[in-house]
């Protein structure tokens, strides 16, 4: 099994471009709670399986650093079960969203999957995060009323996890009266729960990580250097299960070398665009939706002359998310971006040019060359031309690439002090959030027993979905009640 190197994971947390020394500021008691915020409420409604459901609004700051120069609007649901909405005892759990740029699930009505074993416990918060769903949502076209695009970027740069953390703590006063919350997060949703260990620990009773302990320490270009390698071992798995695609990409790609395709919603389908189908493969069930996707290229004889409009129609639906939700290829690289002096420069971009042929398709177009890689979760400069929506966001989006003045995510030596028990699902083979960084992230906090993992090479990216005694067994772990 191909891995990140151990060495090159904690060499990264000593980097001298990422100084522990940087000046961060702990939130404390009245420092959020004294903004102005406003909060409108609905009244409970009553769904099917005993769910009871209220929708909270609030008014924030957009910009923490300068709260009376404007505002957002946060959208939470909050569930709990009706026979337990009189209970003053119940606890609150927030869940976060992985992205960034997407909002929460919706409430399974009647309640089902992790949400049923959450409510038995907690009232549960699903958070839109700033920016999303009905959390003001950024689009192609709300960005279009700032003037230009410095606007839109200097706008964008406050869509962060920094904010969305300062977002939660005005959620736990305003919505659970103080309390300490448990937190739930999911891929880029542990990011911003480290953040916020990082940022406002107080508030937090436990943590509970599904496939999100980011990479704190590490640049951009260490993780994509991870991730790219644990894409050649998950494109051997998807050739190795269907050996036939080998050549039916390669037919692909080749027709798109020759003439690119344009795409019903106005995008153009080129071979590099193509290969970003590989984000597929994050998910138990990627290989085989990227199979049945590529199957529609065939024609009733099983060749692949042309490429048909039902075929293309399939490949913009399983990007769209790039377009709709446009903060994950905007701000998806200034994740990584902890601070002072860390552009991402579209690190992605130059990790992928500095492997050589085994990532360039046009050195494996023959027959007898390897195969043609897909690629992960990395996001481009070129999207901005190949994605119609992304087109009026070209300048915005390369201002933020090479925006070096990014405020702190993560405080090491905060991380390191805390006392919130913490567990933690680690998949072994991940294509998103590389193991060996989430392991040495593991460490910084301080090991066990503050931090209980789970590492499995059961569950892809996409284990808390698919498996809802995942949250039963990790909140379990977390309590020290069960040994993993």
């Amino acid at each position: 099994r191909t891995s990140a190197n151990p060495l090159l994971v904690f060499s990264c947390l000593r980097s001298s471009t990422l100084p522990c020394a940087r000046a961060f500021t702990i939130l404390r008691g009245g420092s959020m709670s004294e903004m102005a915020v406003s909060l409108a409420s609905s009244p409970p409604s009553v769904l099917p399986g005993d769910l009871s459901l209220v929708e909270h609004t609030l008014t924030v700051p957009l910009d923490y650093a300068a709260p009376a120069s404007g505002t957002t609007s946060l959208f939470v649901r909050e569930m709990c079960m009706a026979s337990k909405r009189s209970d003053e005892k119940l606890p609150f759990l927030l869940y976060l969203q992985g992205g960034p740029g997407f909002p929460a699930g919706r409430p399974s009505v009647p309640p089902s999957g992790w949400q049923k074993a959450a409510l038995e416990k907690y009232r549960v918060l699903l958070l839109d995060q700033r920016g999303t769903g009905r959390s003001a949502a950024v689009t192609t076209e709300s960005l279009a009323a700032y003037a230009n695009p410095e606007d839109q970027a200097d706008f964008l740069s406050h869509f962060r996890a920094d904010s969305i953390v300062r977002d939660c703590e005005l959620i736990r006063t305003h919505i659970a009266g103080g309390q300490q919350l448990t937190l739930l997060g999911q891929s880029f949703g542990g990011f911003c729960i480290l953040s916020y260990l990082s940022l406002a620990p107080a508030g937090v009773e436990r943590a509970l990580f599904t496939f999100g302990l980011a990479p704190v320490g590490c640049s951009a270009e260490d993780v994509y250097r991870a991730t790219f390698k644990r894409m050649e071992y998950r494109n051997k798995r998807y050739y190795t299960r269907y050996p036939a695609d080998v050549d039916l990409v390669r037919r692909i790609v080749s027709l798109l070398h020759a003439s690119a395709a344009q795409l019903p919603r106005g995008g153009t389908l080129t071979p590099r665009r193509f290969l970003q189908l590989g984000l597929l493969l994050g998910s138990a069930s990627g290989l085989e939706a990227l199979h049945d996707l590529l199957e529609l290229a065939r024609s009733p004889t099983g060749e692949v002359d042309s490429l048909p409009q039902h075929f293309l129609l399939a490949v913009e639906q399983a990007q769209q998310h790039f377009e709709t939700n446009p903060i994950y290829w905007l701000l998806h690289e200034a994740i990584y971006c902890d601070g002072p002096g860390t552009a991402s420069c579209w690190a992605a971009e130059r990790v992928q040019a500095s492997l050589g042929e085994a990532w360039d398709y046009t050195c494996c177009l023959s027959p007898t060359s390897p195969p043609i890689q897909f690629t992960g979760e990395m996001v481009y400069s070129w999207m901005g031309e190949d994605y119609a929506w992304l087109r009026p966001l070209q300048q915005a989006a390369e201002i933020l690439a090479q925006k070096d003045d990014w405020g702190r995510l993560y405080d090491e030596q905060a991380l390191r002090a805390g006392v919130s028990p913490c567990a933690a699902l680690i998949s072994y083979d991940d294509i998103y959030v590389e193991r060996a960084c989430s392991e040495a992230t593991v460490e910084m906090l301080g090991g066990f027993p503050r931090v209980r993992t789970w590492v499995s090479n059961e569950f892809q990216h996409s284990g808390l979905r698919d498996q809802p005694s995942v949250f039963e067994k990790l909140l379990a772990m977390s309590k020290g009640e069960l040994e993993h």
